[in-house]
């Protein structure tokens, strides 16, 4: 009887220790899916500022276009703004984040469902590099811009009238209204990417908060 109350006890205690160490590895799942979550929300929160400022551009772009349509002239308003927009080669993105490299390489990845780990990797790898590769293009339009028009042209010094700037615009509009037309639609596309991200962000999230509940 004495063996036997034991061994009962023996196993009662394993079963408690393995059902503790079971409770720890899914509080520390959760933590990591929650880091996870505070990473992706802070990734679209970045991607609605600067889709916020690429409106703002887009504004900015159209309203000197649609000068120039209907007047076949360059409007002085804002045209600091512009000029300095289409030189501006300070764009950068990463498509990857410290914690998501640091998450992604942990064992959280062999502990989710098959199907998160696809759509965050899709999130990351492609809908982010999508963003990075168009930054990457922006920066090289905006430095072709400097180099082969706005330096030669004496329009890179912004501290000058905006008459001035207009008249040296007007030897050569067509230039100018190019890099215009070509920084609307890259501005355009990159607004499209950032918004995608966003709502593809929004599902990922919805989808991580239900695993967090069958974990608890």
């Amino acid at each position: 009887g004495e063996i036997l109350l034991v061994v009962v006890g023996i196993l009662i205690a394993i079963q408690i220790n393995n059902w503790n160490e079971s409770s720890k590895e899914r509080l520390h799942e959760i933590e990591l899916v929650n880091l996870l979550i505070t990473d992706l929300n802070d990734r679209k929160a970045e991607n609605i500022s600067d889709r916020n400022s690429g409106l703002n551009m887009v504004d900015y772009f159209k309203g000197s276009l649609q000068y120039w349509y209907d007047n076949n002239d360059i409007d002085t308003n804002n045209l600091k703004n512009v000029i300095g927009l289409i030189a501006s080669d300070d764009w950068y993105y990463h498509n990857e984040t410290p914690t998501y490299k640091r998450l992604s390489s942990s064992a959280l990845w062999e502990k989710i469902p098959d199907s998160l780990a696809i759509q965050i990797n899709n999130i990351y790898y492609t809908k982010f590099t999508k963003i990075q590769i168009l930054f990457e293009n922006s920066r090289e339009y905006a430095s072709v811009c400097k180099i082969n028009y706005l330096r030669p042209n004496g329009l890179i010094n912004l501290n000058q009238s905006s008459i001035s700037l207009k008249n040296k615009i007007l030897k050569n509009p067509e230039n100018f209204i190019s890099y215009v037309q070509l920084s609307l639609v890259n501005v355009q596309s990159l607004n499209k990417l950032f918004k995608n991200s966003e709502n593809s962000i929004e599902e990922i999230v919805q989808k991580l908060h239900v695993h967090i509940k069958s974990l608890e």
